[in-house]
């Protein structure tokens, strides 16, 4: 589980089209075992998204078991792909020598 199927993702009813943008953005920065902190205006900025649209699809994402909140830092929270999100999990493929 090193990754996500993005093709499990996209056919996932769930997610609005904002929620979709977050989550291709934070592919690059978390993962299934350590929380990062998240910057949300960062987040707003490089997608060119409002702040509270950000702040929405984080709980979107949430509330469908694809990441999850942990401890705060400082104002900002940190977050991880959930281990539910096995189902969006796929191995990452290894080249054969």
């Amino acid at each position: 589980m090193d990754h996500l199927n993005g093709m499990m993702i996209a056919r996932a009813p769930a997610f609005g089209r904002e929620a979709y943008q977050v989550l291709w953005y934070l592919t690059d920065h978390l993962d299934f075992s350590d929380f990062a902190v998240i910057n949300t205006g960062e987040i707003s900025s490089n997608l060119g998204l409002k702040s509270q649209a950000v702040s929405r699809a984080l709980r979107v994402l949430t509330d469908g078991g694809v990441i999850e909140r942990g401890p705060k830092v400082g104002q900002r929270s940190s977050y991880r792909f959930s281990r539910s999100a096995a189902g969006y999990a796929a191995p990452r493929l290894r080249a054969t020598a």
